[in-house]
């Protein structure tokens, strides 16, 4: 997906839930409203792109890199995320996990890993009118802090700071006023720049699609 696609799928999702504000009911008027907080744990399923640009390494022996010639492997692991709801319909999600791992091979071959932190904020809206069925649409921010870097015995860097965008399709199931179960998958655009000998020499694309699934308390 192109860039200029991308920015548009991001900015229409994100003018829908705006402009599903003005349809919003007033939140919480009555004393039988649930709490504006809502928390879920999901399992994710993180399943990276194989996507880079083509560079070389500057150490002796200078080690040329194709084009999507870099897989980042894919991982799964719990996190937690934590919701607000400005309105019946709109919401914020900032979704939180710790640390994940990260093996990186090279043409196949294994090159060393990393770690990265990537809390994700959302702007949501969800939709009325399904029963127990609450489907809804998300876009927002994503920020990929890499650490502990161990790339071709440690001749290539990542840089730190990484911010990108998402998109996401999800719904929750209500059991009951508080408790739901809830599935949902997100999109995401983020870019890393490799480096060595001080300087940027490509950018990596791992882009994941992160699906999970997991369960909800709504206070």
């Amino acid at each position: 997906m192109k860039f200029s696609t991308k920015k548009t799928l991001v900015a229409a999702v994100a003018l829908t839930a705006v402009a599903g504000s003005f349809a919003a009911s007033s939140a919480f008027a009555d004393d039988d409203a649930p709490s504006p907080w809502l928390v879920r744990v999901r399992m994710l399923d993180v399943q990276t792109q194989q996507g880079n640009d083509a560079g070389t390494v500057h150490v002796p022996g200078a080690v040329p890199i194709g084009a999507d010639s870099i897989k980042v492997a894919n991982r799964s692991q719990p996190e937690i995320d934590v919701s607000y709801f400005f309105t019946h319909n709109i919401s914020a999600e900032l979704v939180a996990s710790y640390p994940l791992s990260h093996q990186v091979q090279l043409n196949g071959n294994y090159i060393g890993g990393f770690q990265e932190l990537p809390p994700i904020l959302n702007l949501q809206y969800h939709f009325d009118g399904m029963g127990n069925f609450v489907p809804y649409v998300g876009a927002g921010m994503m920020y990929m802090r890499t650490m502990n870097v161990s790339l071709l015995g440690g001749a290539l860097g990542a840089q730190q700071n990484n911010w990108g965008e998402d998109v996401q399709l999800g719904a929750d199931y209500m059991l009951d006023k508080h408790w739901l179960l809830n599935a949902d998958i997100k999109k995401t655009w983020v870019s890393v720049g490799l480096n060595s000998a001080g300087a940027t020499d490509l950018q990596l694309h791992p882009d994941p699609y992160i699906m999970g699934v997991g369960v909800g308390y709504r206070f």
